[in-house]
């Protein structure tokens, strides 16, 4: 907690309890949802949560108030924090905390629609499962998803988000029309370019799996999620397999894990499955 001498400016409603100030900024650090706390002087203070306030004007004396805050790096105490958040069972959420001319300001962030947040050791992400109209290309998906959310193509941190796709996936595939839902799969196209390197030879240390790929999700820092079907990746005899595809079973929404494709198919050489979507990535911001 950050303590300063101010005055709440613009907030909606808060809470008072009968604590004193340390017991209250004591009570706030255990209190996954709370943001700031004020001193009312008398034995009581004053709790606002996540949502329910979004500046505080500093002062020389007077009433104290507390911010909860990331510590940086070097384990001190910011004049601004980026990527602040609360984990409660109702709320999950990312927040700024700023300080510029006086006024220390907190901004909600939000993911788009549609969007679920996950927490990674690089900060925030929010992951989309995007249907397309059509079948579409992996250049296409990139730069659909950077278009219309100014994301990238995500990456898969970890086997809890390959889970989290594939249920995000399940309304999803069950809203495509039955001319897309008539081949046997579908597949969505995620993170992941073939190195130069792991083209047109064959497997080795260096190109062995997911390092045969590099990455360009900026909060990707493991690699764990990337869960590859029987016998993939399979294409680094060839020059042209290099990107990477999510696909599901029509019949029943599973699937059996990530495969490598080539980037420019809209369907796949058996005619069996259909590139009909992307998983995008973004940082939360203001919504």
């Amino acid at each position: 907690m950050i303590s300063i001498f101010g005055t709440p400016v613009s907030y909606t409603t808060s809470t008072t309890m009968n604590f004193n100030f340390s017991d209250c900024m004591d009570y706030c650090l255990e209190m996954p949802a709370c943001m700031v706390v004020q001193d009312n002087g008398n034995g009581t203070c004053q709790i606002f949560d996540y949502g329910q306030i979004s500046s505080v004007q500093e002062a020389t004396s007077g009433p104290k108030v507390a911010m909860k805050m990331n510590l940086t790096g070097s384990g001190t105490c910011p004049d601004a924090a980026s990527e602040n958040s609360v984990t409660t069972a109702t709320v999950v959420g990312p927040y700024n905390t700023t300080y510029s001319n006086g006024i220390w300001k907190f901004t909600t962030l939000a993911c788009p629609t549609n969007f679920t947040l996950v927490e990674r050791p690089l900060g925030q992400w929010c992951i989309g499962v995007i249907p397309a109209s059509n079948a579409i290309t992996q250049t296409y998906a990139s730069t659909a998803c950077s278009a219309l959310y100014g994301g990238v193509l995500s990456g898969l941190q970890s086997l809890d988000e390959y889970n989290l796709v594939i249920e995000m996936a399940q309304p999803v595939l069950a809203g495509f029309s039955a001319t897309i839902r008539s081949y046997a799969a579908l597949g969505f196209w995620i993170d992941g370019s073939r190195k130069a390197v792991c083209k047109s030879t064959v497997t080795s240390a260096s190109c062995n799996g997911t390092n045969e790929f590099t990455f360009f999700d900026p909060t990707l820092s493991a690699y764990d999620g990337y869960v590859w079907g029987p016998r993939q990746p399979s294409g680094i005899s060839s020059d042209n397999s290099n990107c990477i595809q999510f696909p599901f079973l029509t019949a029943n929404g599973t699937s059996t894990g990530v495969d490598d494709y080539t980037c420019s198919s809209t369907i796949s050489d058996t005619l069996t499955t259909a590139f009909v979507g992307y998983i995008c990535g973004v940082r939360p911001s203001v919504q």
